[in-house]
């Protein structure tokens, strides 16, 4: 279905040169089969979305750059096309599919792309009953876009993609901002798709341990250029992104490695059974304090009444299904988001009464579209402006950013960093306000899981008696590497307070992959086993 031929890409500056002295991609040499379903990882910033715009025409046709070598679609060469030259072959997810919507209901979105193709009325109608029944969407056609899930709106995007009659469906991190159901139901329809319809789909992903067992091969961008693609045992020397089952597989040295939760359930009853006791901090001062916090929008109750405490010296976890209500609690504490009753306190303070550079001093937060702080000309001037606003010597902004993302360019727009990167200068430029309490709205979308332990590690060390910091988060690997405390809210009622082991262990419905694959009560990441 695809091959390619020595395939080559190299972004340009503005005055004509080649951005990086490596090409982004550099003689590109792999083929890939009709209903093949392939992950696509590597880590952050490696050029995977790049790679999946190589082979739909985004690159360069879109975001400028030079490309070179052959790429064959069934046999005809498109190399240096117009992506609409062959949009009836490919369809494309990007990161942030509600953000390409040009409708309004679920039934005009799926049918605009096909109307664009001026596909025949009739076959319209035809393949909108076909994919809306295949998508379980048959009951959401009318429906505005804006009501619907986040699982709801990716599956809206693959009908849109697919309507033309496309045989290739490439995802750039398709389950990033979804829970563990939504998730899991895209990668079930996507797998659907490939074994049943011959549909070959790419999935580029970071959170590889939820796709894994599903998927024939797994294509590694490596950062250098270079790419390789082969069976999924064999494709992750590179320890920067090897999601825990196969950390658990080379800690202890099974050949091959397992890929499946069954298979390493096996081999871990056969093996020497040991780990140790997980660590949480105990809290220490009162930092946060939420009584009675509700928040409508209308008619509908986003938030009831929610009463907590935060402490000093704790990380806490708040977890919950997509529209539980998590943001709205998070903006909500804030002070600049809706809050319809109820007190915040911080340090005897309410945020909500304090202007936005006071409010600054008390709580820092990172919204879910880290991008929207972002708002300078240069990766430098970023840097700059934040160790000046937050009054701390020059570069210790870059040093934190250089910890989660590597070196990057420093002269690059941040509109053109990955959204891995744009997550982990946002995350750097508030870090060094060491305001007392930190929130993060989904911190780990787009990062890889190297990204991830050094983003653990740097919250860990900002623990204080009186700092404390919520993670809003769906990535239950993170919350299991980094929490002291996880809260639970449903239907915008928080329902539960646990330690990690509690929430996260064998037998509950958000289990690691460690507690689900050792099934051992207390066991929940890899740190804990030892080789």
């Amino acid at each position: 279905m695809i091959e390619i031929k020595n395939l080559t890409f190299s972004y340009l500056k503005p005055d004509g040169t080649q951005k990086s002295e490596e090409p982004q991609l550099s003689r590109v040499n792999l083929e890939i089969l009709p209903g093949e379903f392939v992950l696509v990882c590597g880590p952050t910033g490696s050029g995977k979305s790049t790679f999946l715009k190589a082979l739909n025409g985004l690159a360069p046709s879109f975001t400028g750059g030079v490309i070179s070598g052959q790429l064959l679609i069934n046999g005809v060469d498109y190399l240096g096309h117009e992506p609409h030259d062959f949009a009836n072959l490919i369809g494309y997810v990007n990161q942030q599919p509600e953000g390409a919507f040009v409708a309004d209901t679920v039934l005009d979105e799926i049918v605009y792309s096909a109307e664009q193709l001026a596909i025949p009325k009739d076959e319209i109608s035809h393949k909108v009953e076909k994919l809306s029944k295949l998508l379980n969407l048959e009951d959401l056609l009318d429906q505005a876009l804006v009501n619907l899930s986040g699982g709801q709106q990716q599956r809206v995007a693959i009908a849109a993609a697919l309507i033309s009659g496309a045989k290739i469906l490439l995802l750039d991190e398709p389950t990033s901002a979804l829970d563990l159901d939504g998730a899991t139901e895209v990668l079930a329809i996507l797998k659907k798709l490939a074994k049943e319809e011959s549909v070959t789909v790419l999935l580029a992903e970071h959170r590889i341990s939820r796709v894994l067992g599903s998927v024939d091969s797994v294509l590694v961008v490596h950062g250098d250029g270079s790419v390789t693609k082969g069976k999924p045992e064999d494709q992750f020397n590179d320890a920067r992104f090897a999601p825990p089952i196969i950390q658990l597989g080379q800690r202890l040295a099974w050949k091959p490695l397992a890929i499946s939760n069954t298979e390493a359930y096996q081999r871990w009853q056969s093996s020497s059974q040991t780990f140790t006791t997980l660590t949480t901090n105990l809290p220490s001062e009162l930092v946060l304090k939420a009584e009675e916090v509700a928040v409508s929008f209308g008619n509908i109750q986003a938030l009831k009444s929610c009463s907590f405490e935060l402490f000093g010296n704790q990380i806490t976890a708040l977890m919950g299904d997509n529209g539980s209500g998590k943001s709205s609690l998070c903006w909500a504490l804030q002070g600049s988001g809706t809050r319809t009753s109820g007190t915040v306190m911080v340090l005897g303070q309410d945020p909500k009464d304090l202007s936005p550079q006071s409010r600054l001093s008390l709580l820092a937060m990172v919204p879910q579209r880290a991008a929207d702080l972002l708002f300078l000309q240069s990766l430098a001037d970023e840097l700059h402006e934040s160790d000046e606003f937050a009054e701390v010597p020059a570069g210790t902004t870059a040093a934190i950013f250089q910890q989660l993302a590597g070196r990057i360019d420093t002269s690059i727009h941040p509109r053109d960093l990955s959204a891995g990167q744009q997550l982990a200068l946002v995350l750097a430029l508030q870090l060094v306000k060491d305001a007392p309490v930190l929130i993060l709205d989904e911190p780990t979308r787009g990062l890889d899981y190297a990204a991830k332990r050094a983003l653990a590690k740097q919250l860990k060390n900002l623990r204080a008696k009186n700092r404390s910091i919520l993670l809003a988060t769906h990535d239950i690997e993170f919350v299991a590497m980094v929490a002291d405390r996880v809260l639970t809210i449903e239907h915008g009622t928080l329902v539960s307070d646990e330690s990690p082991t509690q929430a996260l262990g064998t037998g509950s419905s958000r289990a690691s992959q460690i507690a689900e694959i050792t099934r051992t009560p207390g066991l929940i990441t890899i740190e804990q086993v030892k080789a």
